[in-house]
């Protein structure tokens, strides 16, 4: 009999109301447990939740920083630039010298001499009174392939330059030092025609500045190299991203 007591004992506790209300507790929450891991597992992902990868999609990429200067490319194909889009809102020399920053820029790493032939100007434009964009503030990839495809190039760019945000800082009385700064943003694209996808379309966006010491109105800050600046720094993570 004394054997038999602890084998009792166990039945006894397993067959308690105490037990018996553990164990329903338990076997509930795993049932519950069960039934919410299902359900997640099949539920599809709601468009408010996939709002954060739903760039991928655009065919937007996610370049960062240059690291080094804009060199001239040396793979050897045919490029065309498309009209510039001009929102910026600027005006006079700030406005000359952010397209002369652009012109710099794409001559870097397309020069006179170099592998990369660039098409002129009349074949650009023929082919957008042929293929006229529906929107030329967002033109999209099918739209940039037709184009590349009718003037027989390799490669297509779109530059826009987006609003610019201007300010000063500093103090000046009679004398005093002073900068101009200048927030660029440039949605930038470069398609390769063959493979017909991106190899940029990213918006990018850098600050340029320009200071100076001041006595009464001489030596202000230029407003127009800080635009300068700006546009120079987006060129350069946009060329310097790809061959």
């Amino acid at each position: 009999m004394n054997l038999l007591r602890p084998i009792v004992s166990i039945w006894e506790l397993l067959t308690s109301s105490k037990m018996k209300k553990i164990l329903s507790i338990c076997l509930g929450t795993l049932l519950a447990f069960s039934i919410t891991t299902s359900v997640l597992a099949d539920k599809e992902e709601s468009s408010i939740d996939s709002i954060s990868t739903g760039v991928a999609d655009t065919g937007e990429t996610k370049f960062g920083k240059a690291k080094g200067d804009i060199e001239a490319s040396k793979a050897k194909y045919s490029v065309a630039v498309l009209p510039y889009v001009d929102a910026s809102g600027l005006e006079g020399r700030s406005r000359e010298m952010a397209v002369n920053a652009i012109k710099e820029a794409l001559k870097t790493k397309y020069p006179n001499k170099g592998k990369v032939k660039v098409a002129g100007a009349k074949l650009v434009n023929e082919a957008m009174k042929s293929y006229p964009l529906e929107n030329s503030d967002a033109p999209v990839l099918k739209e940039m392939v037709t184009l590349g495809q009718a003037m027989g190039v390799d490669r297509v760019i779109y530059i826009n330059m987006l609003p610019v945000r201007q300010k000063e800082t500093g103090f000046m009385v009679i004398a005093g030092s002073q900068t101009a700064s200048a927030v660029v943003a440039m949605k930038l694209k470069c398609v390769d025609v063959k493979e017909k996808k991106y190899l940029f379309n990213q918006t990018v966006e850098d600050i340029g500045s320009s200071s100076s010491i001041n006595f009464w109105k001489i030596g202000q800050p230029s407003k127009a190299k800080a635009v300068k600046r700006g546009t120079a720094n987006c060129m350069r993570d946009f060329l310097t991203a790809f061959n």
